[in-house]
């Protein structure tokens, strides 16, 4: 899930800031001071997001909070670079409530899609870079900011690259990936506990790219995590199947197709609602996964016993 965390009474000290759009989007054109002079890469799949303009301390987190997946020199091709600026004091969205789910919003410019949020504003520069721009004061720690924006990056390039993203767990058997869907409170943890020895890879966002020989999807490093310590070898997986999520007393397994798949499927996509100029792909690319590969529901309970009937749906599929 989409991560805040406020301080104790604090959310409720400060006042809005920016409640229309105007004044926030002549704000993040003007953020254009660098947090600091450090560079890092993220490694993402085959490809890498390089962040420019981190302050020592912003590094310094991010390298605990992503591990081996962040690093000086990732030797990947860079697929795009993000600067990372100073937006100065205030939200860029009102002050959240009590109780009130995390909200990314899009605003629709001549210059393109720009995400804001309570600490962090996202979008397009003039350089042909993306700008990252961050509430200086915010009661959302910049590490926190950073990995959010950053899957809101993540997600546009997968549906650029022809996929999507989704709200999932994926673990790795046998040299396949199998990711497990569905909203907070589904069991993609439990699922995952359940999978052990199975190399996890992510345990809370997934992407899922074509490729010539089928669906694969990348280990990322989003996990509920405080610190990620290892990172499986290889740039991605094929997809065995993705399965939403169901509790029940006993193991069953319910294949899906057609409409009835995209529908149950475009229910678990993350952060489509972000990128409004690509909502029609989104769409597009999970019915396609749809027709290539396994969907179904997974109903489970607190017990390991479901890898026999998945195995088994996922199998008479080939």
């Amino acid at each position: 899930m989409l991560l805040y965390r406020a301080g104790a009474n604090r959310s409720h000290q400060r006042p809005v800031k920016l409640t229309v759009v105007e004044p926030s989007i002549r704000r993040f054109h003007a953020s254009d001071r660098a947090c600091g002079e450090h560079a890092r890469e993220l490694a993402v799949g085959d490809r890498a997001f390089r962040f420019e303009g981190l302050s020592a301390d912003q590094a310094a987190a991010l390298e605990r909070f992503w591990g081996p997946y962040f690093t000086p020199d990732s030797g990947l091709p860079v697929d795009r670079t993000i600067r990372v600026s100073d937006g100065g004091p205030g939200f860029w969205l009102a002050e959240p409530q009590a109780g009130e789910l995390y909200r990314i919003e899009p605003r629709v410019t001549p210059s393109g899609v720009i995400a804001l949020s309570y600490a962090f504003a996202l979008g397009p520069g003039p350089d042909g870079s993306w700008r990252l721009a961050l509430d200086t004061e915010a009661v959302e720690p910049a590490p926190q900011s950073l990995e959010n924006a950053t899957r809101v990056m993540a997600a546009r390039m997968a549906v650029e690259r022809g996929g999507f993203a989704m709200h999932s767990a994926g673990v790795l058997r046998d040299g396949k990936a199998w990711l497990f869907t569905g909203p907070s409170g589904a069991g993609k943890s439990t699922a995952m506990r359940l999978s052990a020895p199975a190399v996890s890879l992510g345990d809370d966002f997934g992407l899922v790219l074509p490729s010539p020989d089928g669906w694969v999807t990348p280990p990322l490093p989003f996990d509920n995590a405080h610190a990620i310590t290892e990172r499986p070898e290889g740039s991605s997986f094929p997809v065995a199947g993705i399965w939403k999520l169901f509790k029940a007393d006993e193991p069953r397994v319910e294949r899906l197709t057609g409409l009835a798949a995209v529908t149950s499927l475009s229910t678990c996509s993350a952060l489509s609602w972000v990128m409004p100029d690509l909502a029609g792909a989104v769409l597009e690319q999970i019915g396609r996964f749809c027709e290539e590969s396994h969907f179904g529901h997974l109903h489970f309970g607190l017990d390991a016993d479901f890898w026999g009937p998945l195995s088994a749906a996922a199998g008479g599929l080939d």
